[in-house]
């Protein structure tokens, strides 16, 4: 197991540790960490596993000992990609390690992250609007069939983009142990809702077909058929498509798989996909790795894996796109108010004006009413303000003093101090302290507690009042008492140093001498 390295605020390595418990996940959700160590880190300091993905920022610290953070892919998680001034998406192409040193430096972290040369091409990419760095980087390396994996070397955070790898047929099922669960029939016909209301309403149709291909043509029908809603508010027909799609894509995973590794040198990445397979039930399942789970205890490492739908995590069928204000919720009643084309008409009829006329008649009438109870209500108050002036003062006191007040009487209570808190000194402390004017602390003997004071020599105090005691020998070294040995590379007898009778004991290395009397 790799030591834990620990740095300073500065990111300056402090201390590499053996000894610790640590939990820390990353991947689809979680992204990040708990520490207990000694000793503990301080806020903003960094801890990790040199040349694997292990590691974070320290920003909790807990009365526990305990401290927390955010892994290298939770503070991606905590940046947002923001278009452009005056554009509606932020938009890259080109090669992965470029668009990435790009982003980085885009969100500010580029002092930590660096990105290595990749064999990944991003042909051109739209991020969605004010996504967090570290979902809108998966996504887009995803789609070109890619992970992103963050890799700590060399006091930096090292990101490359990386092909997916896959697993699950070339892994010995010995060291690859699974659970999974097979969705035969998920949503297969999903019905995109977008902006408008009723017959006017967008909608859209998007199909998969048995392999779970998307596309607008219906290959499944009757007891095979699967439909749902896609309720996207104020999308227009364009997005509406683009968005439905994607959505019956994601509800394509046919189950989940949990995974967990015999074989402690195989190290799969999120985004990796691994193949379950039970020939007893005769289910194969190939699902993309969506989390990877660290654990450290007594020294041992475990590493745990999440694919697929393990979590049993519903996918939402709701959304909402952003608008200039066509999509807004609003209400007609047919007559004078319509709405036709994303245009509203009102037309007011003279009854509507006398309606209206009565009614603002009745309001000024009732309002008149509850303007003079106010007045009322105002002169009452003013009064009993006076009264309350004329009889009451504020009463404050400060520790160890408390006041309290019953009707027109004020109690003052002194509270007595204690090693906790101020106060008045009791009765019983002042006897004590009575004829220690002229105190003279006695010498100390045998039977007698008082002051010592160090000859200088045998017995010294330093300036930080650390006491020690010299016990040497005829010849001014340290004592050594018959029995102990003492090893030395000059073949010298030791007599000379600390006194006594000595003799040579074999040994293969350094001489050995042991004090005989």
């Amino acid at each position: 197991m790799a030591d834990l390295i620990i740095t300073d605020s500065a990111r300056k390595p402090i201390a590499s540790l053996d000894d610790y418990e640590l939990d820390l996940a990353y991947g689809s959700d979680e992204n990040d960490f708990k520490l207990t160590c000694l000793p503990q880190p301080a806020a903003g300091s960094l801890i990790m596993m040199d040349g694997t993905e292990y590691g974070g920022m320290v920003t909790v610290r807990n009365t526990d000992g305990s401290v927390e953070g955010p892994t290298w892919h939770g503070m991606l998680a905590r940046r947002i990609l923001q278009p452009d001034a005056g554009k509606d998406y932020l938009t890259v192409s080109g090669n992965a390690a470029t668009i990435l040193n790009t982003l980085f430096k885009r969100i500010g972290l580029d002092s930590l992250f660096t990105a290595d040369a990749s064999t990944v091409t991003i042909g051109g990419w739209q991020f969605d609007r004010y996504t967090d760095a570290y979902t809108g980087v998966t996504k887009m390396l995803t789609a070109n069939n890619a992970k992103l994996r963050l890799t700590w070397l060399d006091g930096h955070v090292h990101a490359i983009a990386k092909p997916v790898d896959h697993y699950g047929d070339t892994i010995d099922s010995d060291l690859l142990v699974f659970q999974a669960s097979l969705d035969s029939q998920p949503v297969n016909h999903l019905i995109g809702l977008g902006q408008g209301d009723l017959h006017e309403r967008v909608v859209v149709h998007w199909y998969a077909d048995s392999n779970g291909k998307v596309s607008q043509s219906k290959t499944l029908t009757g007891l095979a058929e699967y439909t749902a809603i896609y309720d996207y508010s104020n999308a227009q027909a364009d997005e509406l498509n683009e968005k439905t799609k994607e959505k019956l894509e994601e509800l394509q995973t046919q189950g989940g798989v949990s995974v967990t590794l015999n074989d402690r040198s195989l190290s799969m990445d999120v985004g990796d996909t691994v193949t379950g397979r039970d020939n007893r039930l005769g289910i194969t399942i190939t699902v993309p790795i969506s989390k990877k789970i660290v654990k450290v205890n007594n020294g041992i490492m475990s590493v745990d894996y999440e694919c697929g739908t393990a979590d049993g995590v519903t996918t939402s069928l709701s959304g909402t796109a952003e608008s200039g204000g066509s999509g807004a919720t609003y209400y007609a009643d047919g007559t004078t108010i319509t709405m036709k084309n994303n245009t509203f008409s009102a037309v007011v009829t003279p009854s509507r004006v006398d309606g209206v006329e009565k009614a603002a008649t009745d309001a000024y009438t009732l309002a008149s009413g509850f303007s003079s109870e106010i007045g009322k209500a105002q002169q009452t108050a003013t009064e009993a303000n006076a009264i309350a002036a004329a009889n009451v003062a504020a009463i404050t006191a400060a520790l160890p003093l408390s006041a309290s007040r019953n009707g027109q009487a004020v109690h003052l209570t002194a509270a007595e101090a204690t090693v906790n808190g101020s106060g008045l000194m009791s009765a019983a402390d002042k006897k004590k302290l009575d004829g220690l004017e002229n105190y003279t602390l006695p010498a100390a003997t045998n039977g007698t507690i008082g002051g010592v004071k160090p000859d200088g020599s045998t017995i010294t105090v330093n300036d930080d009042g650390v006491i020690t005691a010299h016990a040497t020998s005829a010849g001014g070294g340290p004592m050594m008492p018959i029995g102990y040995v003492v090893m030395n590379t000059t073949g010298a007898n030791p007599a000379s140093d600390f006194g006594g009778t000595w003799e040579q004991r074999p040994s293969l290395g350094a001489y050995v001498w042991e004090r005989t009397k």
